[in-house]
C-alpha cells in the first residue's frame, strides 16, 4: 500500500477505540521501551497517556539530550513574498484577503539579508505565498544564490515543485525544504483549499517525496495545529515521517508544530490544540522518532517557548517577521501574528540560562558541529 493509500484509509473508529480502551500498563511499557512502534505511538496518544504525561515529558527529555544534546539551533524567517492565487481559508495571505502584496525585488533582498546578518543568524528559511508569475522558480533560484554569500544554511518554505525544479534549487545551494501538509484528514483539507493549486492534495503530500528524490539534505514536515483533531494529525504523521525515513534513510528529518492563528475575525478555529495537547503530541512523537529535529516558531508565546527548550525542542526561531521586506526593506501584509518578539540576543541568553548551548550555525562544507567563531563573531 503506498503512503497516499494508507493515508486516505486511516481507519478513525479503529484508532478512536484504541484511545479509550489502551490500559495503563500498555502506556508503562510504551514509556519504557527504548524503541517504540508505530502501535505503541498511537497508545501514548490515549486517554491513560494523558494521566501519565509528567512520565512521557520525562522520557522525551531524556531521549531529546541523549541524541542531541542540550543544544538549540537557531534560525530566522526570511518572507521573499505574499502574493498568492491560493484560498487557503485559514491563511494571511489568502488570495481574496485585501492587504499591501509585495514580492521583493533583488535590491530589497539584498538589504533584508544584509539587515539578518548584522543581527547575527546564519540560518535562514526563505518564504514564498504561490504565485509563479512574479516568484517563479527563477526567482526563487536566484534568492537562493543570494542568500548563500551571506549564509551557511538556506532553507526553503515554498510551494510545491517538481524534482526537475527542486534540483536547480539545490544546484543553486538550498540545504533545506519545510513543507507542511496543513491538513492530513482529507475532507477537512478539500474544505480549506477550495481555488488554487494548493487544492491538489495529493500532490503536497508527495512533496516531501519529490524534495528528498531531488537531493535536498534536510527536509520538514507537519500540521497545522486546529485544522483537525490533534491525535489523529499525529499519527498520520508519524506514517507520513516513518514511510519516508525508511525509504530515503540518507536524508535528516525534521518535524514543525505551527498552531492555527486565524489572520481574521472571519475565521474560527475548528479543533483547537491546547498548550497541553500539544505538549503532548510533541512527547509522544519524540518517543517515536528520537532522532528527528523538533522545531518551533514565534507562534507560541513566550512562556510556552521557553519551557519546551527544557523538554523536546532542537531548534527554535528568534526576532522573526512574517512580512516581505520586515528586516529592513520594507513592510507589508503578515502572514500570522508573532507572539515572541524577543530578539536573537534575548533568545541567546535565555537558551545559556537554561544550561543549554545556543547553536548559530551548525554546518559547512567542511565541518559539522557548533561553530562558536561564528557564535563570538555575532554576539560578541
Amino acid at each position: 500500500m503506498s503512503l497516499t493509500e494508507s493515508i486516505l484509509k486511516f481507519n478513525r473508529d479503529r484508532f478512536a477505540d484504541m484511545l479509550t480502551r489502551a490500559t495503563e500498563r500498555q502506556v508503562r511499557d510504551a514509556i519504557n521501551n527504548e524503541k517504540i512502534s508505530y502501535r505503541d505511538l498511537l497508545v501514548l496518544l490515549s486517554d491513560k497517556a494523558r494521566e501519565a504525561l509528567p512520565q512521557l515529558a520525562g522520557r522525551a527529555r531524556e531521549l531529546t539530550i541523549r541524541r542531541h544534546g542540550k543544544i538549540i539551533n537557531f534560525y530566522v524567517p526570511v518572507y521573499l513574498s505574499n502574493e498568492c492565487v491560493n484560498n487557503c481559508l485559514y491563511c494571511g495571505f489568502n488570495s481574496s484577503r485585501s492587504i499591501d502584496r509585495t514580492t521583493l525585488d533583488v535590491r530589497e533582498i539584498k538589504i533584508e539579508f544584509r539587515s539578518i546578518k548584522k543581527i547575527g543568524f546564519d540560518n535562514v528559511l526563505l518564504l514564498t505565498g504561490e504565485f509563479p508569475k512574479t516568484a517563479g522558480v527563477e526567482y526563487i533560484r536566484q534568492a537562493v544564490g543570494l542568500a548563500k554569500k551571506y549564509f551557511t544554511f538556506v532553507g526553503l518554505e515554498i510551494y510545491p515543485l517538481s524534482v526537475k525544479d527542486y534540483s536547480l534549487l539545490v544546484g543553486e545551494g538550498a540545504d533545506g525544504l519545510t513543507v507542511y501538509q496543513e491538513t492530513y484528514d482529507y475532507d477537512t483539507y478539500t474544505k480549506m483549499h477550495g481555488a488554487g493549486p494548493k487544492k491538489d492534495y495529493r500532490f503536497r503530500l508527495e512533496t516531501p517525496e519529490r524534495a528528498a528524490a531531488a537531493g535536498f539534505r534536510k527536509i520538514g514536515l507537519g500540521a497545522l495545529l486546529g485544522l483537525s483533531d490533534w491525535k489523529i494529525e499525529t499519527a498520520m504523521l508519524a506514517l507520513h515521517l516513518e514511510y519516508l525515513q525508511k525509504k530515503y534513510w540518507k536524508t535528516e528529518f525534521s518535524l514543525g508544530f505551527p498552531r492555527l492563528i486565524p489572520p481574521a475575525a472571519d475565521f474560527a478555529t475548528p479543533h483547537p490544540a491546547t498548550d497541553r495537547d500539544l505538549i503532548h503530541m510533541m512527547c509522544a512523537l519524540r518517543l517515536f522518532s528520537p532522532e528527528a529535529g523538533f522545531l518551533l516558531s514565534t507562534r507560541e508565546k513566550p512562556s510556552l517557548r521557553d519551557n519546551l527548550i527544557d523538554l523536546c525542542v532542537t531548534q527554535i526561531s528568534a526576532g522573526s517577521k512574517t512580512s516581505p521586506g520586515g528586516y529592513g526593506a520594507r513592510d507589508s501584509g503578515e502572514q500570522f501574528h508573532v507572539f515572541d518578539s524577543r530578539s536573537l540576543a534575548e533568545m541567546v541568553k535565555v537558551v545559556k540560562q537554561k544550561g543549554y548551548d545556543p547553536v548559530i550555525k551548525d554546518w559547512d562544507k567542511n565541518f559539522c558541529g557548533t561553530s562558536r567563531g561564528a557564535e563570538r563573531e555575532s554576539h560578541g
